[in-house]
């Protein structure tokens, strides 16, 4: 990948933008934004769901106003060039875009080809195609991934797929909208040090995140965005010394995980006064339990294999208690998410048992004991408005009494901080929102095993925060929450164990404590 040619002036100008969508009948996304990145910078935009970061990542990668209408007010420029006198074609060999959903922008069925259609798409020989997309790979360090079948691939995997394919275009801005969503943390150290290779040839790195701790050390500028306007802009270096009560103040994540804080497990008492929070050993058996001890969730000895592709779970075993939060971790690829599909009948496994409290439902009756949040909140959302889609689930009841009465839709809307956008359509919500309303449908249609696959990807600190505390509320009053996640945050806001799932197995099980905070964070993949 070649350095870009000298250039004058900045790579990206904002001058009093302001901008609203035309679905959104007037709500403004942007409010007088100006910003200048200068050619080279790596500048992090970060701040609470629905604040604008993607809208303004949209006006660099030319998605405003190519794809998404609306009203747009003062002046956009890209290397020097207004926005709205770009073609969509130049645009797209200067601007190279990595999105929070890797299937959005796919379009071929094996890797191979997908890092290589942009390239063809823009009339690049075939040599040079061929030397660009192996160099991609290696630049990423995932040649283990070309010619596979792009379905075959873990959510994480498939990231790094769509990442490859921007760089093979070789432009000189880069834009990535939540790119770490679907990522471990091995990936994420390896992204990062991709954007330090790319800032090293002079490339400039837009980054929209609420996952910040990986930046840290490659980041040159943070811009922090609340409600359409700039809130902060200040060095990286000048964002490291902001104090705590500060960053909790604008509602960001943490810059240094290590300094992350176990918030305790909060446990209703026993009629008699006394606690009824479980000893560190039933802990360390895997999971928090209410008084009764059941297992609400029983997996053993589960295989499932994909077609064309080697077993993904080999052997599978563990429990899951009422009342229990546990969190499922390892590397993307070890089965994480097959178990998951497994467990509420989407895959057919190929061999083992999955009993819900001591009964064995047949596949296609698992979905009246466990719900599944997915990666990809969109696949589940139907209802045309956020009240719509959260009465539907309410009026399930599940394990719990139907309540799907007024009252009860305002009160989840509320408790999810998704008030203002009950009359809105599910797929015109960014993409936090989006998640916390499918979080919200899997709470309140009250199955009695809840499984989330990387409930946090879209999440700021105040609704991860919102999250965590409406898991525990549910897990309390007996529900079983099971939640795959590389979020070391969530993790220490919410969950009571950690399951690691290693080359499709269930392995060690360690309790979310003091004790285990640098086990866990060296398993995450935080470790040297």
């Amino acid at each position: 990948m070649t350095a870009p040619c000298e250039r004058s002036g900045s790579a990206v100008e904002f001058c009093d933008v302001s901008f609203s969508y035309e679905a959104e009948q007037g709500a403004s996304a942007l409010d007088r934004v100006s910003l200048e990145i200068p050619w080279g910078q790596c500048l992090v935009l970060t701040g609470p769901s629905g604040c604008g970061k993607t809208t303004m990542t949209r006006l660099v990668n030319g998605l405003i106003p190519a794809s998404y209408r609306g009203m747009l007010d003062g002046s956009v420029r890209i290397a020097g060039i207004p926005l709205l006198d770009w073609e969509q074609d130049e645009l797209c060999r200067t601007v190279g875009s990595v999105f929070q959903n890797p299937r959005s922008q796919f379009f071929n069925l094996d890797t191979t080809s997908e890092v290589a259609f942009g390239c063809e798409n823009i009339g690049i020989t075939r040599n040079e195609i061929k030397r660009r997309v192996d160099e991609a790979f290696m630049l990423l360090g995932i040649e283990q991934l070309e010619d596979r079948d792009i379905f075959a691939l873990s959510g994480g995997q498939r990231q790094m797929v769509a990442i490859a394919s921007a760089c093979a275009m070789g432009p000189d801005i880069f834009v990535f909208d939540e790119p770490t969503a679907s990522l471990d943390v091995i990936s994420m150290r390896r992204l990062a040090q991709v954007i330090a290779r790319l800032k090293a040839l002079g490339k400039t790195i837009v980054v929209a995140e609420h996952r910040l701790w990986w930046l840290s050390d490659i980041a040159d500028r943070v811009v922090v965005v609340r409600d359409g306007r700039i809130v902060y802009d200040d060095s990286a270096d000048g964002f490291a010394r902001m104090s705590g009560a500060e960053s909790t103040a604008l509602g960001l994540r943490s810059w240094d995980v290590s300094q992350t804080k176990l918030r305790c497990r909060r446990f209703p008492d026993k009629a008699d006064g006394s606690s009824q929070a479980p000893s560190g050993e039933r802990l360390a058996k895997g999971a928090n339990r209410v008084p009764s001890g059941e297992d609400a969730l029983s997996i053993d000895d589960l295989h499932a294999v994909y077609r064309r592709s080697a077993e993904v779970l080999c052997g599978a075993s563990a429990s899951f208690s009422r009342g229990s939060i546990t969190a499922l971790i390892g590397k993307n690829g070890a089965g994480k998410t097959t178990l998951a599909r497994c467990i509420v009948g989407l895959h057919r496994e190929s061999g083992g048992t999955i009993s819900f409290e001591g009964e064995c439902p047949k596949r296609r009756d698992r979905p009246k004991h466990a719900f599944l949040v997915m990666q990809e909140p969109g696949y589940q959302l139907f209802s045309d408005s956020v009240r719509g889609e959260l009465g539907g689930a309410l009026s399930q009841g599940g394990a719990r009494e139907p309540a799907a009465s007024e009252a009860a839709v305002d009160e989840a809307l509320s408790r999810f901080g998704l008030a203002q956008q009950a009359m809105r359509h599910p797929l015109s919500l960014s993409g936090g929102q989006r998640q916390r309303l499918a979080i919200a449908v899997g709470i309140s249609q009250g199955a009695a095993v809840l499984v989330l696959d990387e409930p946090t990807s879209g999440l700021d600190f105040d609704n991860m925060q919102r999250v965590a505390d409406e898991l525990r509320r549910v897990c309390d009053d007996g529900t079983c929450a099971i939640v795959i996640t590389h979020d070391y945050e969530f993790i220490c806001s919410a969950c009571d164990a950690a399951a690691v799932v290693c080359d499709g197995r269930v392995g060690e099980t360690l309790s979310v404590s003091e004790e285990n905070a640098l086990r866990i964070r060296e398993i995450l993949g935080f470790g040297s």
